[in-house]
């Protein structure tokens, strides 16, 4: 630590102390880096916890918090429905990535798309459940022509949508023939 006249310094620089910057109180001047150009300040958060920030961070905002609020931001995404991890989020995310992805023949190369209001897990679970939704039952598109949404969509057990997919392909081959 460089040993600083304070009387000086604060004659040429910012005096920050017991200003408020976003969840940090600045309570104490910590050093002065001359060849940076840099001061750093004692900081005590508003969870209670202290943290040493550099002054022009606090300036510029780009320091808010002792790293509480980055914890908390990346807490709230990963809970914003509740549903990673479980069997419905698993089934809603690969029918969500057959279907963008262009180069899948059957889904998203074919132009079979999602519904809008299904981009968001919460209201396709809600939907989901109404709907009859059990562990274990697969999506299946009742007119395997048309989109993914409520009016075209129902819940049927792996054997069952298999068995629907192969008399499908029958079909399409009698036509054909």
């Amino acid at each position: 630590m460089s040993t600083v006249n304070l009387d000086t310094f604060f004659n040429n620089h910012d005096n920050l102390l017991n200003k408020v910057f976003g969840r940090l109180t600045v309570i104490e001047f910590d050093d002065w880096y001359p060849k940076l150009k840099q001061s750093r300040w004692k900081c005590l958060c508003t969870c209670g916890n202290e943290a040493i920030v550099l002054g022009n961070n606090l300036k510029r905002g780009i320091a808010k918090s002792c790293g509480c609020l980055q914890k908390e931001k990346a807490s709230e995404a990963n809970i914003v429905h509740g549903g990673r991890g479980t069997p419905l989020y698993a089934l809603w995310k690969g029918m969500r990535q057959r279907c963008n992805d262009k180069e899948n023949k059957s889904y998203g190369g074919r132009g079979i798309k999602i519904c809008k209001s299904w981009n968001d897990f919460a209201l396709f679970r809600e939907w989901a459940v109404l709907s009859g939704y059990k562990p274990g039952l697969s999506i299946d598109r009742i007119n395997p022509n048309k989109n993914y949404c409520p009016s075209n969509c129902q819940w049927l057990t792996r054997g069952e949508n298999a068995a629907k997919g192969n008399y499908q392909r029958s079909l399409d081959e009698f036509k054909i023939h």
